[in-house]
């Protein structure tokens, strides 16, 4: 491993849509090869904001001052810290597999980005440049410059047949585990659970009969329940409204879903970075 020099990066995530939250720092590592290594020890600087977002539907928590950082879902905050633990301690199959499976399929940006260092060194699985290339483009989304960065001296060095396999696997990823599609996601879970379209799966339930939430614990109705989704709808549907950059209905009464849905993929079929 090439000897790492560490440096404190803040997060260029825009706070009140991805909060902060207490994650390992990345390190630079010296060039080699002119390749730049982002590496990572403990204590980095968040690029794991969506998660906050993605897992707040899990965690019951309100959404009203979107500090949603802090109510990041304990167990993953664990399968976060072991993957880290696995890497550090040479254990680079294993740390991969939970990268590649656990992690990025959750809109983990640094997960994302290390399955892509993973993959362009080799470490814990076979090499391949094309791929990495993918997995940095998807981790550079959001636009932190630090991922740009080594994105952006990858993409450099491939030829041009070769970015037109990153672009095609790119394009996989981006339909799978881009922001917008894991948002999309939560936005149609969220509307099931309201309704009016095919009937509220709360509909049945007695507005004061309280249930215990597993994940805080404390006893909720089905009027807490319905509102914190729709809370959540709200909040989904701004943040993917400033991803594709203009105004989109949040009222869950009034959501054009199919219109969502073609606006999403007109979106997520460009590929402009590059």
């Amino acid at each position: 491993m090439p000897k790492q020099k560490v440096a404190n990066r803040g997060s260029t995530i825009s706070p009140e849509l991805w909060p902060r939250r207490e994650t390992p720092r990345h390190c630079w590592s010296e060039r080699e090869n002119g390749l730049p290594d982002l590496h990572k020890r403990s204590n980095r600087t968040n690029h794991r904001c969506l998660l906050g977002l993605l897992l707040l539907a899990a965690s019951g928590a309100g959404a009203t001052t979107l500090s949603l950082g802090s109510h990041l879902d304990s167990q993953t905050v664990a399968i976060q810290r072991k993957a880290d633990g696995l890497y550090e301690e040479g254990e680079f199959d294993r740390a991969f597999f939970i990268y590649r499976n656990e992690l990025a399929p959750l809109g983990d940006k640094y997960a994302q980005y290390m399955v892509g260092y993973m993959r362009l060194t080799g470490t814990g699985v076979e090499a391949d440049p094309i791929l990495a290339s993918a997995w940095y483009r998807l981790a550079a989304e959001r636009g932190q410059p630090e991922f740009e960065e080594v994105r952006d001296d990858l993409l450099r060095r491939l030829s041009e047949p070769d970015l037109l396999r990153s672009d095609a696997a790119y394009s996989k990823l981006r339909w799978q585990y881009s922001d917008l599609v894991l948002l999309l996601d939560l936005v149609k879970s969220d509307l099931e659970l309201l309704g009016p379209r095919t009937g509220s799966r709360l509909a049945g339930s007695s507005s004061q009969v309280a249930t215990l939430d597993p994940r805080t614990g404390s006893m909720v109705t089905a009027d807490q329940v319905r509102s914190r989704a729709r809370e959540r709808l709200e909040q989904r549907l701004r943040a993917i409204g400033r991803l594709l950059g203009m105004n989109i209905e949040t009222d869950a009464e009034r959501v054009d879903l199919a219109e969502l849905e073609r606006l999403v993929e007109r979106e997520v079929e460009t590929l402009s970075d590059r």
